[in-house]
């Protein structure tokens, strides 16, 4: 334990600076650290969903101009 504030007071001495690239290169990594923890401790109930699910490909062809057989029928004119 004593070399630990040993260290830290030795690291500490004087003044400490940063130059702005480091700055800001601290502060990103900060910045995408907690977007991926965000992301892994989010609730994934019920997974990602892309789309709008509006009936495509839902095997409802009765109302897709086919008939029962899957022919599709002619438009009465």
């Amino acid at each position: 334990m004593c070399k630990m504030k040993e260290l830290a007071e030795k690291c500490f001495e004087g003044e400490v600076t940063l130059s702005k690239v480091t700055l800001w290169l601290i502060g990103a990594v900060c910045l995408m650290g907690g977007i991926v923890y965000g992301l892994k401790t989010a609730p994934m109930t019920h997974g990602v969903l892309i789309g709008s699910n509006n009936g495509n490909n839902n095997g409802n062809n009765s109302g897709n101009g086919q008939g029962q057989d899957g022919e599709e029928e002619e438009a009465a004119v």
